[in-house]
Formats: C-alpha cells, sequence, structure tokens
C-alpha cells in the first residue's frame, strides 16, 4: 500500500517552484511554499474548515468524465445506485470556467483558480499545492479537474464517503481525454490523490470506462493510486461507447461492487453478452488479475519485429489508412498496446513502445489530426508557405504521402523567418507527429 501521506509532505518540502513567506504576525510555523501569487490570494481568502462531519447523503460513486456524452453517463450512474446515487465532475458550459456560491471563476487565470481554491476550506498549504496542480493541468480539462478536486477535498476531510469510482474518456493508457476537450494523464491523477490521500485510500472499487486502461501491467498504476482498492474493471482494448455499450457495463459493475460485497465478482464475466465484453480485463482481491490471454515476450517482440514494416510503410507514407478501426496498422497498435500491458515486458523497451503507440494512434487518424492541425495552426502556416512562394494545401485532402512531399518541397523553397516557422511545424506536426504540436485529445 503507497504512503501517500509520506509522498505529499516530501513533495511538499521539496518544491522546486517554492518561495516561503509567513504571517503578518512572522510566525514561522505559517510559511506557505509554492507560487507567490497563488500563496497571497490563498492567504487573503482561504479559511480552513479542518476535519469535518460525515454527510451521509454524500456517499455516492464518484465519477469523472471528459466525453461529450459524460452527462448521460453521470445521470445513468445516479439512477442506478440505489444508495446514494453519484457525484460527477464533468464538461462544464463553458470551457474552464466555474461557478460556486453564485461566483463565477475564471480557471484560465492564476487569480480565478485560486479564489475557487480558497472555497474550498482546505488547509493553506493543500490549497496552494492545489491551485498550483489545477494551473498546471492543460487547457480545456480545468472545468472538470475542479469539480474533481473539490469532490476529492470532501473526501479528505470527513464530510463524504469514496468507495467507488468510474473514470471515463477517450484513452491510450496513458491518459483520459474528451472530444474537443482537454485531457489530464494518469500521472497526474496519481499526483493528485497523492494531494488527497485519506480520499484516495477511500476508493475500494474502480471502473475505467476507456480504451486500452486494462491489461496485466496497467493494474498497478491503480495500486499506486489507490492503496486499498478491493478491485478494478478495465479494458485491455477498446471499450463500448456511451450509447453503444458503456452504460450498459457500468450496470453490471453497480451490481457487483455494491458496499460489503465480494471484490471477487468483479471479472470479464460481468459482462458477458454484452458489446466488447471481450475487452474487459479485471483485477481483484481474490482472484488477481483476469483478462487478455498474454503473449509470452518473445512471442510479442518477434511479432512486433514481423510488423516493423507495416509502422513504416505508413509511417513513411507508402501506405494509407483506409479505415482507423481495423487494417495492417490497427493490428500493430493493438499488438503494441498487448506488448506495454504485459508487466513482463523489457523495461527498458518500454518507453519506445510508447513513442510508437502514439505515432501510432495519430498515423490511424491522420485525417482527423491534419485538419485539427491546420484549424488550430493556419495562419501561422498561410504566412510562412506564402512567403515561399508556394499554394497553402487542404493537408486533409493530402493525405499521409501528399503531406510529406509537400513539406520537402516547402524546405527546398527558401523563404524567410515565416516559413522556418512553418516548416518548423509541420515537420513537429504532420511528419514526426510529436504530443507537443499534435496533442492526444485531437485523435
Amino acid at each position: 500500500m503507497p504512503d501517500h501521506q509520506q509522498q505529499t509532505t516530501q513533495s511538499t518540502s521539496s518544491s522546486s517552484s517554492s518561495a516561503s513567506s509567513t504571517s503578518a504576525g512572522g510566525d514561522e510555523s505559517q510559511a506557505l511554499m509554492g507560487n507567490q501569487a497563488v500563496i497571497d490570494i490563498i492567504r487573503s481568502q482561504n479559511d480552513p474548515t479542518g476535519q469535518r462531519q460525515l454527510d451521509p447523503n454524500k456517499n455516492g460513486i464518484v465519477f469523472l468524465g471528459f466525453n461529450t456524452y459524460a452527462h448521460d453517463e453521470a445521470n445513468h450512474l445516479n439512477r442506478i445506485n440505489p444508495g446514494g446515487g453519484a457525484v460527477s465532475a464533468k464538461p462544464g458550459r463553458e470551457q474552464d470556467k466555474i461557478s460556486t456560491g453564485g461566483v463565477n471563476y475564471d480557471l484560465q487565470t492564476t487569480e480565478g483558480v485560486a479564489s475557487y481554491i480558497a472555497t474550498l476550506g482546505l488547509d493553506d498549504q493543500v490549497a496552494v499545492r492545489a491551485a498550483e496542480y489545477l494551473l498546471r493541468i492543460g487547457d480545456e480539462a480545468r472545468d472538470e479537474m475542479a469539480q474533481f478536486i473539490k469532490i476529492l477535498s470532501q473526501a479528505e476531510m470527513g464530510e463524504r464517503d469514496i468507495d467507488r469510482m468510474v473514470l471515463s474518456g477517450h484513452s491510450v493508457g496513458s491518459q483520459l481525454w474528451g472530444d474537443h476537450n482537454g485531457q489530464v494523464s494518469f500521472k497526474q491523477l496519481n499526483e493528485l490523490f497523492d494531494l488527497f490521500p485519506n480520499a484516495a485510500d477511500q476508493v475500494e472499487h474502480l471502473m475505467l470506462s476507456a480504451c486500452y486502461s486494462g491489461g496485466e501491467a496497467k493494474m498497478s498504476q491503480y495500486h499506486e493510486m489507490f492503496g486499498n482498492v478491493q478491485s478494478v474493471m478495465a479494458y485491455h482494448g477498446s471499450s463500448p461507447g456511451t450509447w453503444s455499450g458503456a452504460m450498459d457495463h457500468m450496470t453490471r459493475w453497480e451490481q457487483v461492487t455494491d458496499k460489503g460485497d465480494d471484490p471477487g465478482g468483479v471479472d470479464p464475466g460481468v459482462a458477458r453478452g454484452l458489446r466488447k465484453a471481450e475487452n474487459v480485463s479485471t483485477w481483484n482481491s481474490v482472484d488477481g488479475y483476469q483478462g487478455d490471454k498474454p503473449m509470452s515476450v518473445y512471442e510479442l517482440q518477434r511479432e512486433l519485429s514481423a510488423r516493423e514494416t507495416v509502422y513504416q510503410s505508413h509511417f513513411d507514407g507508402q501506405q494509407e489508412v483506409a479505415d482507423s478501426q481495423s487494417g495492417p496498422l490497427r493490428d500493430y497498435y493493438n499488438l503494441v498496446q498487448r506488448a506495454l500491458a504485459n508487466p513482463e515486458f523489457p523495461s527498458g523497451e518500454v518507453q519506445e513502445l510508447e513513442r510508437r503507440r502514439d505515432v501510432t494512434i495519430r498515423l490511424l487518424y491522420f485525417g482527423l489530426i491534419s485538419t485539427k492541425f491546420q484549424e488550430h495552426y493556419g495562419s501561422q502556416l498561410s504566412t510562412g508557405i506564402r512567403a515561399a512562394g508556394l499554394t497553402v494545401p487542404d493537408f486533409h485532402q493530402l493525405g499521409r504521402k501528399g503531406s510529406l512531399d509537400f513539406i520537402a518541397e516547402l524546405a527546398a523553397a527558401g523563404g524567410d523567418s515565416s516559413t522556418a516557422a512553418a516548416l518548423d511545424l509541420l515537420q513537429r506536426g504532420l511528419q514526426d507527429l510529436t504530443e507537443e504540436v499534435i496533442p492526444t485529445s485531437w485523435v
């Protein structure tokens, strides 16, 4: 079981961005560490409540969702759980905006974030760290994560019980994101649970309604997040969409995870007869891991080597993707995911496999990401391309091969500094498919 409290203390004391400040009375015990602008707001607005009394009405399933239909999933969980419904953190009406107590907060600003966190009644230092955490979360995910932080803060201080949690969104196994929305990595989630250790240690049953969130190797990251978790249900392959099976899976999961139920009831058979039941993998404290039949490391390495030409031919543009959901490149992607899910796969090869996973998913959806790339960087691209005397193309229509040919043509065309900037964007974006230029949430 991870010692969340020890991790929290160590992280606080070693903060690289720390700047200590004392109260007006000069009490060194009140020194805070962190971003000075955040500290000033917390000092002036925060009112810590200390331990709270448990509210018997606040014991529902906790739901965090990023997709367009997260509202429907949250409402479904609320209906099917007779023991307290569900409390949810889901896309707000406006990106990165939140309202509480009749006050609106702009979560794109330091003042908005810190002032919102000051309403939660946290200890001053925890409030500073929570505000800094929310500021580090990328754009368009702050409204969901602000709601989630409020729920966790209630559990941390004894106001709420969390025994069941559902995390929902698109995934490649390393993060969650939503359609036209932001993203949060599992590493960032773990950092958040370290900040609220009492809340994290309450969670007994976890469901991830997200593609490639399961598999044996993935289960260890959930044990790091939740020290007392008794069962996990996830997907070693693609997961069903909200209206194509996800809510049916959630119904079955809710039925076998009621308070006091044997955690051994959470196994892949829970979804038997439902769409994508074959992709379910589970872990429980009675039976351990159950799910995808593992391939040996030798078999995985052999198959990855045999299919290397599939990856290279698509990366070089010699082959185009006809269907993002099927075909040789999708098969290669699934194989990479199986390797990453194998806990015995050599650790020295995992980083390269993760890079392959992230590039391959962008190749599978190249038509989609090229459209979003051009929409997002259109002005910079147009200026630089025209400065080189070339016509701005429609990259979606060009496809992978045509886009690579155009990048080579632009590199040879000359131009000015704006051309160099456009070329750099194209090379890091549509050519190399890096996450810095092509965020996973565009997939």
